[in-house]
């Protein structure tokens, strides 16, 4: 017996969606036809705690341009917050989009996505998590498009670079940890991300077919503070990375739709259904809204409508605010030079620095909690409690620029600020430049 459903009004298509994630269905195999991340996101959040605990849930999106954060990160060390707001550049115009810089709910690295990358969720029960174990689901299916890809020691998914092996040398087709190429050096095509809660498992990660932007991923994902913060909490691991399609002269944007029905293909391969059970609008990825199920299996291309479930809309707005995305940074310190919380070195700080200045800010939450900024070597008491007086307890979020915290001060401040206007404009356009406020600061 199967039920096809194709509503046209949104409250009843939302209706029909939560009906089919509460059924007690063993599987459901979803794709987004949105391509905004927080929408994407909250039905994926949606997925994990409304499907049932014995269930096993695919769900495959492709995003705008953005950058996604993990739960325990630093925005202001993994992200160079004013090249995202300056944006990349749309296929097919001299236009540029902001790229979106969002806070995910599980852990992990940071990531950058474009409409060149395929983002896959698994959820299923917690008793049976291995974090290999859609890892290599995935290589199969990458393997249909490039035989270099394999799962790595860290549960990556990386491409070998090396030449083919000598017969003898080959690995076996089945093994997804070895490839028949030299592995001496690799680039990274897919990162995850997991979340374990209520007896059931989040596997998530990125996969990049053709990105578009693959050149300039590393640049929005380098901050200009990387040597002056130190933070509390999780920092990324930086490695080499390439798409699983290397056809730089495609100029209209790749194609991820067939690439999606290879990751579904494996998927219903692995856990021995019938694609013939999916919805047609899945087997053909088109069609957006039709929703279609039998007794084991739920299917289907998820749209905008979906925001409409009170659930998905309330997280799409947690992610939209900058509530989630700075209020829960980890401790941190931004200093210009070295201190008794971070002691490496710094590289040179720009010529227009004021020489004997020293900068130590300390933040948490997204909050300035100490500030200790001297003009001199041989600071004055009075001149770091004006700074501290005018810095602490200050959103680092709500500063358009450091100079106009400077702006409306008393008589008293003000004619602190006077005499020394010209190095004080200066160590705000150091703090504006490592917290993302600019990209860089127009002095000689």
């Amino acid at each position: 017996m199967s039920f096809v459903q194709n509503p046209k009004n949104v409250l009843h298509y939302a209706k029909v969606f939560t009906e089919y994630v509460s059924q007690p269905l063993q599987y459901h195999i979803y794709l987004s036809g949105t391509h905004e991340v927080a929408l994407n996101l909250s039905i994926e959040h949606y997925l994990f705690q409304k499907t049932r605990p014995d269930s096993t849930v695919l769900f495959l999106y492709v995003n705008d341009p953005c950058v996604v954060i993990g739960r325990n990160q630093n925005p202001w060390l993994e992200v160079n917050h004013a090249l995202a707001r300056r944006g990349v550049a749309t296929a097919g115009s001299d236009s540029m989009d902001e790229v979106k810089v969002i806070r995910r709910r599980s852990g992990g690295g940071t990531v950058f996505h474009d409409r060149g990358n395929v983002n896959f969720s698994v959820i299923y029960p917690q008793k049976t998590f291995h974090r290999d174990k859609y890892a290599e689901m995935m290589v199969r299916a990458i393997r249909k498009t490039n035989p270099r890809a394999r799962v790595n020691e860290r549960h990556d998914i990386v491409l070998d670079q090396g030449p083919l092996l000598e017969r003898q040398n080959r690995s076996d087709p089945n093994d997804t940890h070895r490839t028949s190429f030299g592995f001496s050096e690799s680039r990274k095509v897919s990162g995850s991300a997991y979340k374990l809660a209520r007896g059931r498992a989040l596997h998530h990660g990125t996969c990049l077919l053709s990105s578009p932007n693959l050149p300039s991923i590393s640049e929005y994902l380098k901050s200009p503070a990387a040597a002056f913060m130190k933070a509390r909490g999780v920092e990324s691991v930086r490695s080499p990375i390439a798409n699983i399609i290397d056809q730089p002269e495609v100029k209209s944007g790749p194609d991820t739709s067939a690439f999606q029905y290879q990751i579904v293909e494996a998927f219903v391969q692995m856990h021995g259904l019938n694609v013939h059970e999916l919805s047609p609008s899945v087997r053909s990825r088109s069609d957006s809204g039709i929703l279609e199920g039998n007794k084991q299996i739920a299917s289907g291309i998820l749209d905008e409508r979906l925001a409409e479930i009170d659930e998905i809309h309330r997280e799409v707005k947690e992610i939209q605010s900058p509530k989630l995305l700075y209020e829960q940074t980890p401790q941190f310190t931004l200093s210009s030079h070295t201190c008794d919380e971070d002691s490496r070195s710094r590289p040179p700080l720009p010529k227009w620095f004021p020489p004997s200045a020293r900068v130590y800010l300390k933040a948490k939450q997204g909050v300035i909690i100490e500030a200790r900024i001297s003009l001199f070597e041989d600071a004055r008491s009075a001149e770091e409690s004006t700074f501290a007086g005018i810095l602490e307890k200050k959103r680092i979020m709500e500063v358009e620029n450091f100079w106009d915290l400077f702006e409306n001060l008393s008589e008293h401040d003000r004619s602190f600020v006077v005499n020394m206007e010209q190095e004080i404009r200066h160590i705000c356009a150091w703090l504006d430049l490592m917290l993302g406020k600019i990209t860089k600061y127009p002095v000689p």
